[in-house]
């Protein structure tokens, strides 16, 4: 199952390469509820959905939870600042469904990638992906309506509609749960 999920994930690396990234990384199953990074804790990891869906989050100042990233199958996740600067996490990732996460060492791949080509490739990728995604959740705050964000979701991302529960949803959207329970009405008449 580990292989298959491996395979399906990175169709792009053959065997060996599959087989190296695996000798640096664990799987694991996580229940939904379940935390994989604290904040405060020193990110080393990058963390990988191979089923399932994974939320970062923070507490405000006014210790309100507010979502910043859903993360499903092939997105990558981490606290990037507590790994990049090595200094405390300031989000908490847990799982909203049950997953199964390919938890990446960064330094271990980060050696592995000076010396395989491939694995380096497939770093920048990751990289790229997640900063394309990052600017275009920018984007969408500072240019589009709520209701705008919520069409953008269904139109790039339908499951998660169906998937994310409504309070972290209305979160990650920068919503009340009422406004948001007001815009699907409004969208389904």
């Amino acid at each position: 199952m580990k292989d298959y999920l491996i395979a399906r994930t990175f169709p792009e690396l053959e065997s060996t390469d599959q087989q190296l990234l695996l000798s640096i990384s664990e799987i694991r199953e996580v229940e939904s509820g379940q935390t994989l990074l604290k904040q405060g804790d020193i990110n080393r990891n990058i963390f990988l959905v191979l089923s399932g869906l994974l939320r970062s989050f923070v507490i405000t100042s006014e210790g309100k939870d507010r979502t910043i990233l859903l993360s499903k199958e092939k997105m990558r996740t981490a606290s990037f600042n507590s790994f990049l600067r090595n200094q405390p996490s300031e989000v908490n990732i847990e799982a909203i469904e049950p997953s199964i996460v390919l938890i990446i060492n960064s330094s271990k791949f980060q050696k592995l990638a000076q010396e395989h080509k491939v694995l380096a490739m497939l770093e920048k990728k990751g990289m790229q992906d997640f900063l394309a995604e990052a600017a275009e959740r920018l984007h969408h705050f500072t240019t589009l309506t709520p209701v705008e964000r919520y069409r953008a979701i269904i139109d790039n991302h339908p499951d998660l509609i169906q998937r994310v529960p409504q309070k972290y949803l209305a979160s990650y959207l920068g919503i009340t749960t009422v406004s948001l329970s007001r815009i699907r009405s409004r969208s389904q008449a």
